[in-house]
């Protein structure tokens, strides 16, 4: 599908995987449970909680019943730090990040940091507490 804000299969998996780990309440969930429940392969979900426990969102135990929880609670997450740990900073187009040779004469550049701003505020006040499904 082609479409002009696609969200990666990268945000996308790693979105729901940190909703069911709020889910779970503070219980270990294995990347197996949660690559049969998404479909996913295992390979795929530890690349992604790699990045996750990196950024300090989840935390990780090894053995018989170990798996992966939050690292802190639901609320205190937001949207915008899962997805800036999956993937780096929203950026709508290169030259937000203020290397554009042609930034000062580019006529679309309002537009876009207009909506990068709007995108950036909606997603820091929304936290995974918000989006989990109880």
């Amino acid at each position: 599908m082609n479409s002009l804000f696609r969200v990666s299969a990268r945000n996308h998996a790693g979105m729901i995987m940190m909703t069911m780990l709020a889910s779970a309440k503070g219980e270990f969930l294995s990347l197996q449970e949660i690559a049969d429940c998404m479909h996913l392969s295992q390979g795929f979900l530890e690349e992604i909680a790699m990045s996750l426990k990196k950024a300090g969102l989840i935390s990780g135990r090894k053995g018989p019943g170990g798996g992966y929880q939050l690292a802190k609670p639901a609320a205190k997450i937001t949207a915008e730090q899962i997805l800036v740990a999956l993937e780096g900073p929203v950026m709508f187009v290169d030259c937000a990040s203020g290397h554009c040779p042609v930034a000062s004469a580019c006529s679309s550049k309002s537009l876009w940091s207009f909506l990068q701003k709007d995108v950036i505020a909606s997603l820091k006040k929304t936290n995974l507490a918000q989006i989990t499904i109880k």
